[in-house]
Formats: structure tokens, C-alpha cells, sequence
């Protein structure tokens, strides 16, 4: 029982963070700078990763 407890605290925590995310996602008015931005330093990261 405190084991399905636990697992149900975790998803209703994950579900409230995946709702933050997406509000301050689309609360950014320069989305397309933000979007620009993100995908920039995923791929300076990978350039790292790979290197």
C-alpha cells in the first residue's frame, strides 16, 4: 500500500511539473528565440558529447 502511495505522489508531482514546463513554455513571447536557443546548445552539448 505505501509502495502504490508513493507511485501515485511521484506521477501527480511529474504531471504538475509537465504542466509548469508547458506554462512557461508558452508564457515566453519570443518563442521562436527560446526554440532557436534550446535546439543551439543541444547541439554544442552533443558536439561535446561526441567529441
Amino acid at each position: 500500500m505505501q509502495e502504490e502511495r508513493k507511485k501515485d505522489i511521484l506521477f501527480i508531482l511529474y504531471i504538475l511539473i509537465v504542466l509548469i514546463l508547458a506554462v512557461a513554455y508558452f508564457s515566453v513571447p519570443e518563442r521562436k528565440v527560446f526554440m532557436e536557443n534550446t535546439i543551439k546548445w543541444w547541439s554544442e552539448l552533443w558536439d561535446v558529447v561526441r567529441q
